[in-house]
């Protein structure tokens, strides 16, 4: 750090704010390891620096992204070392968008089968005869 330079130190209301979380998010993300445990004044008040903030919008993003906290753990720990290469990242990546079109799948299945019941539903007189009442209490074997 150059001489004269301030360093941002942020408390969490401050560092919550700035990424755009709660925090509680922040708690969280630091019992599972993913935010280590920051420095404390005299008073006992959490500081948080730069380096904290840009790895809190880090995590924010890759959950919007759709990654589990496991992964966010392993991209972290890969962009925090200098031993992996871009390629590691673009597998886990691709398993994230496998995972996401298998959901989409399953989505798309799903919305098949309402718009069909529904379609039933609206042939039926009595709750008796609802299609979605009958397919809701089915059991599967």
């Amino acid at each position: 750090m150059e001489i004269g330079m301030k360093t941002s130190f942020y408390r969490t209301g401050e560092l919550a704010h700035q990424a755009g979380v709660n925090k509680e998010t922040i708690r969280f993300y630091e019992k599972k390891g993913l935010l280590s445990d920051p420095a404390r004044t005299e008073s006992g008040y959490r500081q948080y620096t730069q380096k904290d903030l840009d790895r809190l919008v880090f995590i924010k993003n890759a959950k919007e992204l759709g990654f589990a906290l496991s992964e966010i753990k392993e991209l972290l720990a890969i962009a925090d070392g200098d031993i992996y290469k871009c390629c590691d990242v673009r597998k886990i990546a691709e398993n994230k968008l496998e995972h996401i079109d298998n959901q989409l799948k399953h989505l798309r299945k799903l919305r098949t089968t309402l718009s069909k019941l529904m379609t039933e539903c609206q042939r039926a007189d009595t709750i008796k005869d609802c299609p979605i009442i009958e397919t809701l209490s089915r059991r599967e074997k």
